[in-house]
């Protein structure tokens, strides 16, 4: 049946509860150490020398600055025997955080419980996935300390547990029942004239016969009300059961869902997801002022009264296969020095180049001397970031200088991003003609703006691109929008219209136009940190040839097979 705007209100801010004082809540402190050794997981150890960190924040930020690579956090926590009778019967506890940076593995009493993302050498991250998993009542220790451990690997930039609360609930009747979904849609997206639905898979683990509830809430992206249903559902002994669900998306955009099941009082885990319905028909109209491309102009031609005075030193240790590694540095706007990695092949010739936009944040990576065979490449740090991270003077970058558009952070570090074409340029083993770029999140911000003021680059690939249709932007997610309120709210005779007229000129739906190479965009369904509706809103303001992949299980992150597929991408392009 459907349900009313008012209780489906109360269904969305409450959400399943569970059992009443079947759940755990520890606070936020664990004991921390860097490195790796599976022994760790072992309630024996002691780790009375560990140093304490809090799960609100990342490690980075608590003593660990330069830390890439494993981190372990252990905490103790005793589930009452109260708890014994529910978690024996319906098969254990559920251990829940919102997420890692990057991936991790949850360790219960030293036995692996469960993984997300994949640890190297076959390294995965699924940064911004929320995190669940499920602990037999076997490994329980009723009364006692219980041991829970989480190896995490970060891939770089910032890294570890981060949640501001860690979860245990007792499983509950409602848990008996397994739930997978489906829809019929390509990944998840709809197109005109595809029938909307999603297919239930329900199957009833217990010999008991079930009566439950499905509850079905479906939001538009900034969580307004679209539809929501209680179906009820019948199970007999073991039975499996499939349910359609009918909806129908109202316009063009993505979409949030929200499922779980209702048995005698106790609620599921919900099952959150998005979908998405004819991407390519988002609208984010350019809201450029008068002089936004005068604006660029002028800012080109004052980087170009600056000398680059590029040098490069070679890094023997680095160059061990067949390109040579350096270390770049050069001078950008306002005479500042940015810097970077760069990797040329040792055998001569001219060679196709790719120019790599870091994520924000991202910690300075080298190219591989191997990599990439047959390509030049630059991996730049814009100012303050990446190489300069540690001793950065530009604070939150998404705050610095926002009082105007002359000052703001992006102003240079866009200009940055022309600077390092200047320096694939001036390379006598580089192709001028076969200049490409990729990067993902700032990144892919990075890609699409260094095309936007560049038309030396003949190709981009942008993965979850950042920065882009701000207003929207700020509604979706939480980030960054919560560091923008920050300086509006402690910055005298600030307001959002005038923050909002000055990030307008660093908006990439708002450059989008000026693109004119081919483009190629990646982009994570679930992703809660650049959100899809943002992605597509730069990319559907582009008039130059361009082509999407959105991958429906993906976060803040793309799949292993994004790099052969956009490799691909730019041969042809290039014709290389």
């Amino acid at each position: 049946m459907r349900i009313n705007v008012v209780f489906f209100a109360v269904l969305l801010m409450v959400g399943p509860t569970g059992l009443t004082g079947q759940e755990i809540k520890p606070d936020h402190v664990w004991k921390f150490a860097a490195g790796d050794e599976l022994k760790w997981a072992l309630p024996g150890f002691d780790d009375s020398s560990w140093k304490t960190i809090s799960t609100l924040s990342g490690w980075e930020n608590q003593g660990y600055p330069d830390l890439d690579g494993f981190g372990w956090y252990r905490k103790q926590v005793v589930i009452p025997a109260t708890m014994a009778a529910p978690v024996t019967k319906y098969g254990g506890i559920m251990v829940k955080y919102d997420n890692a940076d990057d991936a991790d593995e949850f360790y219960f009493n030293g036995q692996l419980i469960g993984a997300t993302g994949t640890m190297p050498p076959s390294y995965q991250s699924k940064y911004g996935e929320k995190r669940s998993y499920i602990v037999p009542a076997r490994l329980i220790r009723f009364g006692q300390p219980n041991l829970m451990a989480v190896r995490v690997y970060d891939g770089g930039g910032g890294g570890g547990l981060l949640t501001p609360q860690t979860t245990l609930r007792a499983m509950s009747a409602a848990d008996a029942i397994s739930v997978s979904y489906s829809f019929p849609a390509n990944e998840w997206v709809f197109k005109d004239g595809e029938p909307q639905y999603m297919e239930l898979k329900l199957k009833n683990t217990q010999k008991a016969k079930a009566s439950l509830n499905i509850v079905v809430l479906l939001t538009t992206d900034k969580r307004l009300a679209v539809d929501s249903l209680v179906i009820p559902v019948k199970l007999g002994s073991r039975q499996e059961k499939i349910q359609r669900v009918n909806f129908k998306l109202p316009e063009p955009g993505f979409y949030r869902f929200k499922l779980y099941l209702e048995k005698d009082g106790a609620a599921s885990d919900a099952h959150q997801f998005n979908i998405g319905y004819e991407p390519e028909k988002v609208l984010s109209p350019v809201d450029a002022r008068p002089d936004f491309d005068a604006f660029w102009e002028k800012s080109l031609a004052d980087l170009a009264l600056v000398k680059p005075d590029f040098r490069m030193t070679l890094i023997p240790e680095r160059s061990t296969g067949a390109k040579n590694i350096y270390h770049v540095e050069m001078m950008s706007y306002l005479h500042t020095k940015i810097e970077g990695y760069y990797a040329a092949p040792k055998a001569a010739g001219r060679y196709p180049a790719i120019a790599v936009y870091m994520g924000y944040g991202s910690d300075a990576y080298f190219p591989h001397s191997d990599g990439n065979p047959g390509f030049c490449e630059f991996i730049l740090s814009v100012r303050g970031q990446g190489i300069q991270k540690p001793v950065s003077a530009y604070g939150k970058w998404i705050n610095w200088g926002l009082a105007a558009k002359e000052t703001y952070y992006y102003r240079g570090a866009f200009l940055d991003l022309v600077r390092a074409i200047d320096f694939l340029v001036s390379r006598p083993e580089v192709d001028a003609d076969k200049i490409v770029a990729e990067g993902g999140s700032q990144g892919g911000a990075f890609t699409l703006a260094a095309c936007a003021l560049d038309p030396r680059i003949k190709a981009a690939a942008p993965t979850i691109p950042f920065l882009s249709d701000y207003r929207d932007y700020f509604e979706i997610v939480h980030w960054p929008a919560s560091d923008v309120a920050e300086y509006v709210n402690n910055t005298p005779h600030a307001d959002w219209e005038k923050v909002y007229e000055v990030l307008s000129y660093f908006d990439i739906k708002n450059l989008a136009p000026r693109i004119k190479c081919p483009v190629y965009m990646a982009v994570g369904l679930q992703d809660e940190v650049c959100p899809p509706h943002t992605n597509f809103a730069g990319f559907n303001n582009i008039a130059a040839p361009k082509k999407w992949v959105i991958y429906r299980d993906q976060a803040h992150s793309t799949p292993a097979t994004w790099y052969e597929e956009r490799m691909k991408f730019f041969r042809s392009i290039i014709k290389y």
